[in-house]
């Protein structure tokens, strides 16, 4: 079993990516070249210090601003969120991409159970009609992770690692405690209990989960006595955690020593990193000597572990294992919902046995795309995971195969029928002259001759049983990449169809959308250095697991955002640097150049006019399209309203009086019952969902472009006619000259399409595919007073406040709001775009005035300072940060090879 197996693994095989190996070196060495010139250059402009004149000292305070925020900057890691169902194999996947047993997994927790009971001194086979059946049920249909976990990259030594965890405050605590006490309290209104009633199921799981914090609880039978909101709060072992974090080291993930930052120190030799000391925090499942203590996963906020791991050497990608998504535990979706707002990338799991034929996971997948693509704006943002291709299945499964394929494992299934007949055969021989041989005497003519006959039949024994395991392997691995075929186009033809019901065209094609068909516990198995232990079940090969090219294609995505980032920052050094330059360097005062100046304002002037009208005319071509999308939805609206009612009712019902109160008081959404989500479906379907996703993910990017191109094209203009009036005037052209090949429009204007796309990102990823969080705010005093009713005819209380609230007026009225929310939200995104726009415009402006228009110097500026600043500018500015491009640019040559 695991953990008795004192078995070498090797790291995560990445393939060695030549140059990229370097890239954790290099990136700390371009961080800290800009953080020291930026910090240097900040200390140079306190030197200058203010002159008196506004429009260069408002320039000296946005010079020495910019530095310090360049100074500031660090490596932005992107979030790769791992979701799935419950079981899909998050966490498995996960530990094969990092090479390293991080996070407990259903194989770990089914091994503690046999482990468990084979401690338990008895012969298994005296439990097999309860115990086993039991535990192995807790043990395998239990989340693995409960709780959102981030693996993060940290330079640290092989094999050790750092973990951080973080519990929830004690407010918070304290409304779930009283939502629990709440469910339990009711099971004794209003008479005898019935237990058996499915009405009485909230307040059972709430006593579950108190007994799981508070061990002195267990012993408590159902219903227990009345328990103080304030006792329990106060708890020691739970009250000195609450709002608190704990740090923990270790080195190696299978053998450790633990040390937490309360100043104590447990020594555990030969267990796993996930086996005790994390997965009281990240799981539900607790066994052995766990089940006295609390089960404080239901107090952890998050965890974050920390370890030198090869796939995440980029700094640039963070991985998240996150709770079951699309469960029927509405919580732990929620949680999901709201951690992917400030996720860069969705990796959805699922098994590949479902994933061809599951109309349930077909469904499932639509949802899931729907939201994704038209609602949150992820197209080029999502990544398919399908584990379990090396669960070995029969050829007759695969019902899809067509007369090629068949007769090509029909041909393995010969060949393999032929070696079995052959190596009975041989068998059969060789136990005969085994037989002869052993009554043979040692000293007749016929021993030595049958000794070689012997040895020589075993050697093509044991070659032809060789050859037999290769075709069965041959065969094996064929029939799963078919299976892994016929998923992927499954999955790809599911996603065509959904992005162009999304787009109204049959036509269109959609962007790429990368899907990886894995088998994590052959590569596992296979990467165990002693062959004695390895237990392979289907591949052979570490490629044809999928894990490596999974772990390229995420090694080679932070290695390309590392150097961006990068870039970003020694971009805006540059602009910061010719910035300072052409003000310091600018001529003397000169009357002649006068005429120059006034020409050049000129032009400058109608290029400001121009790009106002061209801005102008995008803007209104951005109302009418925000105009359709509100009128859709307002159409939407006013059909949700008119279902709200029904809906209402039928929840008054489905549900009996405690679970009805026990959905109130949790804001409409409990166990498998959504009620926001229900009233706020069809909202963003539709025309609705087809305008949403034409406005933000279509038309405004496609004009954001569009008018990028333009206004630099403008400006590009408008620079070559100020070149070329310069060219009239000998004492200022060569300056001309050089200034005009440090002003690049297009560059100093795409971030803020950048941040106009972001603004609207973000947006769009706040509503978590639905208006059902708008919904449940909307209604939260609502809520708040249905919950509270109680006593003789509180149900029939509670339905008619809620039919009330959902007639045909107030629907209406509760409807036409969230509409004008989420418009206001959408003008919001936009202003915060166009803002960033007119920042950047202006900043243009400014440098072309500075560097073209403004040649004649200021007479307040001596020399000395001149001459200073232009030898820190040489020496201490543009040297090193021409070493940061010189490094960058050693990486974009290597990634254009790749492409290529």
């Amino acid at each position: 079993m695991k953990g008795q197996l004192e078995v070498e693994l090797r790291g995560s095989e990445v393939e060695d990516r030549g140059i990229y190996m370097s890239l954790p070196h290099d990136a700390r060495s371009c961080y800290d070249l800009i953080w020291r010139m930026n910090k240097n250059l900040e200390r140079e402009l306190e030197k200058v210090g203010p002159r008196g004149r506004e429009g260069y000292d408002k320039d000296l305070r946005g010079w020495k601003a910019e530095a310090h925020d360049l100074s500031n900057c660090k490596p932005r890691s992107r979030k790769f969120a791992f979701i799935g169902r419950t079981g899909a194999g998050k966490s498995t996947a996960i530990n094969a991409i990092l090479g390293a047993p991080v996070l407990s997994t259903r194989a770990d927790v089914s091994d503690d159970c046999y482990q468990l009971l084979l401690s338990q001194g008895q012969p298994i086979h005296r439990y097999l009609s309860s115990f086993i059946l039991t535990l192995l049920a807790r043990c395998t249909g239990s989340a693995c992770t409960s709780v959102q976990t981030e693996i993060i990259y940290q330079d640290l030594l092989p094999s050790t690692w750092r973990a951080s965890i973080n519990f929830i405050e004690k407010d918070e605590w304290k409304k779930t405690l009283q939502n629990l006490l709440d469910d339990i309290t009711a099971v004794c209104e209003g008479g005898a209990l019935k237990i058996g009633r499915d009405d009485f199921r909230p307040a059972l799981d709430a006593w579950d989960i108190l007994k799981e914090v508070y061990p002195h609880l267990r012993a408590l039978s159902f219903p227990p006595p009345h328990q103080d909101v304030h006792t329990l709060l106060e708890h020691q072992p739970v009250v000195s955690i609450l709002g608190t974090n704990i740090q923990m080291t270790g080195a190696g993930f299978d053998s450790l020593e633990l040390q937490e930052s309360r100043r104590w120190t447990i020594h555990t030799p030969l267990i796993s990193l996930n086996h005790v000391q994390l997965r009281p925090y990240l799981t539900s499942y607790v066994m052995g000597e766990q089940l006295s203590e609390p089960s404080v996963w239901h107090l952890v906020d998050s965890v974050r572990i920390y370890g030198a791991f090869e796939v995440l050497a980029s700094g640039a990608v963070t991985l998240v294992d996150v709770p079951g998504f699309g469960d029927a535990n509405k919580t732990r979706t929620k949680r999901t919902k709201e951690y992917l707002k400030n996720v860069e990338v969705v990796i959805l799991v699922a098994d590949i046995k479902r994933a061809a034929d599951d109309q349930a996971m077909h469904d499932y997948f639509e949802s899931f795309l729907h939201q994704m693509i038209a609602i949150d704006g992820r197209v080029e943002s999502l990544l398919i995971l399908l584990t379990g291709a090396d669960v070995r299945i029969n050829e007759d499964q695969l019902h899809h195969l067509g007369s090629k394929q068949r007769q090509i494992i029909q041909k393995m299934r010969q060949e393999i029928d032929d070696l079995s007949e052959s190596l009975y055969e041989q068998g059969k021989r060789f136990d005969i002259l085994f037989l002869e041989f052993f009554v043979a005497p040692t000293d007749g003519p016929e021993f030595a001759g049958l000794s070689e006959r012997l040895r020589s039949t075993r050697e093509m024994k044991d070659q032809t049983a060789s050859q037999l395991e290769l075709a069965k392997a041959a065969k094996d691995t064929y029939i799963a990449h078919q299976r892994s075929a016929r998923a992927r186009d499954v999955f790809l033809e599911l996603y065509r169809q959904v992005y162009c019901s999304i787009k109204q065209d049959p036509a269109c094609q959609p962007p790429s959308l990368p899907i990886f068909c894995i088998g994590s516990m052959d590569y596992t198995q296979l990467l165990v250095t002693d062959r004695r232990y390895r237990a392979p079940v289907v591949f052979t090969d570490l490629e044809d697991t999928g894990i490596p090219q999974l772990c390229r294609h995420i090694h080679d995505f932070g290695s390309k955002k590392a150097i961006s980032d990068i870039n970003a920052h020694a971009h805006r050094s540059t602009l910061l640097w010719e910035s300072i330059e052409s003000y310091f360097l600018s001529s003397r005062r000169d009357s002649r150049l006068t005429a120059y100046e006034d020409a050049a304002r000129g032009l400058v002037e109608a290029l400001q006019d121009t790009v106002d009208e061209i801005c102008k005319t995008s803007g209104a071509k951005v109302d009418n399209n925000m105009n359709e999308l509100e009128q859709a939805l307002r159409i939407e609206a006013e059909k949700a309203a008119e279902r709200s009612l029904n809906i209402i009712k039928m929840l008054g019902e489905n549900h009996q009086w405690r679970s009805y109160r026990s959905l109130m008081r949790r804001e409409g959404e409990w166990r498998s019952t959504d009620l926001n989500e229900d009233l706020a479906h069809g909202m963003l379907e539709g025309n609705a969902s087809s305008a949403w996703h034409r406005l933000f993910n279509d038309f405004l990017k496609a004009e954001l472009h569009s008018l990028v191109a333009d206004i630099s094209n403008r400006c590009n203009e408008t620079i070559r006619a100020i070149k070329n009036r310069a060219q009239r005037t000998t004492a200022i052209a060569p300056h001309i000259d050089h200034a005009c090949t440090f002003i690049h429009a297009f560059d100093t204007i795409n971030p803020a399409r950048d941040q106009y796309l972001s603004a609207v990102l973000t947006m769009q990823r706040d509503f978590c595919g639905s208006f059902k969080g708008l919904l449940r705010a909307a209604l939260e005093d609502h809520y708040r007073v249905v919950g509270s009713e109680s006593g003789l005819g509180m149900f029939q209380r509670m339905k008619d406040l809620n039919e009330e609230q959902f007639g045909p007026q107030k629907a209406q009225e509760l409807y036409t709001r969230l509409v004008d929310q989420v418009m206001a939200a959408v003008r919001m995104a936009r202003n915060k775009g166009e803002t960033a726009l007119d920042e950047v415009l202006a900043r243009l402006y400014a440098i072309i005035d500075r560097s073209l228009v403004c040649v004649q110097g200021d007479d307040q500026i001596c020399k000395v300072t001149r001459r200073n600043m232009q030898k820190f500018l040489d020496e201490e500015y543009s040297a090193p940060l021409a070493e940061v491009t010189m490094i960058t640019d050693r990486y974009k040559s290597a990634t254009q090879h790749q492409d290529r």
